[in-house]
């Protein structure tokens, strides 16, 4: 194969020009990341947290460290090039090996696979920041990673960790392009996820199994191919088969214009297959597609339930509406708002600020928390203090993000930025029809936004932390 029709990971175009927009966007992640102040970042290499690693080591300097959960389920060649980048920008390195399939619940592949692996982060990420003296951790979570199931993002919710990237409104494309600007290395390497992403939900997990994966991805890429998966299949035991650990079949995405040169190198990679343990080999003709483990989630609704022996903490039931409301990422890409809101409460009794949607808006009769869009070239805090002096006729504080809500309307998708704020004197409706303060018994007594009522939920249920 002609290498030089693959990404080259290596080269990068440093000060490249940025649009004005995507400069508004990186001076707002330096603002963001900046604020956070000493932080550890949950760092795997790839090009999402390689840029947020760079940011704060450019903003924190000596108070920004690299952590990296170090796992059966990572690639082995990834082990190496995270500790690379991390040398690369003279941060701080701190990994710590991971057992991931010894943690309850994991091995077995459920649904809900990556909250454990999340969790298994944070229980290693935690201490190593506590020792350190560190206020944060901050993840590579972008946009796009918000319109998937994706029942880590609920795990990091509960920890409390930070997202710089969605923060600052940066999409995958974003990120990618920021990455060549700032002259890292990988800003074009291939979507990456760890290697469990690539055995079908309830298939057992064992560290040879994984290793088969990752021996035969390997083969792949020496062979030339660049953005490419290796699915596990578990086949039947063969009859009078001595062996314990069941037979697979290996079904390999590429990149759909390079299938041809799959054909022409069959040969070579039936070989690597069987030779990584494989007994059969396929090609998918519909080539490459990130997350397509996840299809199977609407063919067998039962895999998308939480076993109970399995369940997440309390706080988790109000994230999961969000991630079940998501749209699959096997639909036609829709068009998406991203508006910022306030949550306020009053501190003798803990009731939340809501406004009430006039005859004029739409979804008229509604209550929501206060808020709105993001004007181009506006900062998610310049955008909310404006939208609430323009609603509500008053001034606030912006304080710090409290959560990231996710909401499919029928024609578009919402991403909305929930802010805690402060009043800096008494609110009146100005272009609303009412505004009030609402104790959180009564949140849901009220007719509220479809993408406000999981939020409110968990509000009522446990108040602001």
């Amino acid at each position: 194969m002609d290498g030089s029709t693959l990404p080259s990971v290596g080269s990068s175009s440093a000060g490249s020009t940025l649009s004005t927009a995507l400069a508004d966007k990186l001076a707002l992640l330096r603002r963001v990341i900046s604020g956070y102040g000493p932080s550890l970042v949950a760092f795997s290499g790839g090009v999402d947290s390689a840029l947020v690693l760079k940011v704060a080591a450019d903003e924190l300097a000596d108070a920004a460290v690299a952590f990296t959960a170090v796992s059966e389920t990572m690639a082995e060649r990834e082990i190496e090039s995270a500790a690379a980048i991390a040398r690369q920008l003279h941060v701080r390195y701190e990994p710590v090996r991971s057992n991931e399939l010894s943690r309850p619940g994991f091995a077995q592949n459920p649904s809900n696979r990556c909250y454990h692996c999340k969790s298994e982060l944070f229980d290693l990420a935690e201490p190593t920041r506590e020792r350190l003296g560190l206020r944060h951790i901050l993840l590579g979570t972008n946009l796009d990673d918000l319109g998937d199931h994706r029942p880590g993002l609920i795990a990091a919710k509960e920890r409390g960790a930070k997202q710089p990237l969605v923060e600052a409104g940066l999409s995958k494309a974003d990120v990618r392009e920021l990455a060549r600007h700032l002259g890292l290395p990988v800003w074009n390497k291939p979507q990456l996820a760890c290697l469990s992403s690539r055995f079908p939900y309830g298939t057992t997990l064992t560290e040879e199994r994984l290793r088969m994966v990752d021996r035969f991805e390997q083969a792949l890429y020496d062979l030339g191919f660049a953005q490419l998966r290796v699915r596990f299949h578990e086949l039947p035991s063969l009859p009078g088969d001595p062996n314990a650990q069941k037979p697979a079949m290996a079904r390999v995405e590429l990149m759909p214009e390079l299938l041809p040169e799959a054909v022409r190198l069959s040969k070579q990679i039936v070989e690597a297959g069987k030779q990584a343990g494989f007994l059969y080999v396929t090609v998918d003709l519909e080539g490459f597609r990130s997350g397509s483990a996840n299809l199977v989630l609407k063919r067998l609704p039962v895999l998308g339930k939480i076993p109970p022996s399995a369940s997440p903490p309390v706080s988790a039931p109000s994230a999961a509406p969000l991630l079940s409301n998501v749209p699959s990422a096997t639909k036609v890409p829709r068009p998406r708002k991203t508006v910022v809101a306030a949550l306020i409460d009053r501190l003798s009794d803990g009731a939340i600020l809501l406004s009430l949607r006039g005859p004029n808006q739409s979804m008229p009769g509604l209550w929501e928390l206060p808020g709105g869009k993001i004007e181009p070239g506006e900062s998610p805090e310049a955008a909310l203090i404006r939208e609430v002096r323009e609603e509500l006729d008053v001034e606030v504080r912006v304080r710090s993000i409290y959560d990231v809500v996710s909401f499919a309307y029928p024609d578009f998708d919402l991403l909305m930025l929930v802010y805690r704020c402060e009043l800096l004197g008494e609110p009146s409706a100005k272009e609303v029809a009412q505004v009030c303060f609402v104790p959180r018994s009564e949140l849901l007594r009220r007719p509220v936004l479809p993408a406000d009522i999981p939020l409110l939920e968990k509000l009522s249920q446990h108040g602001l932390s």
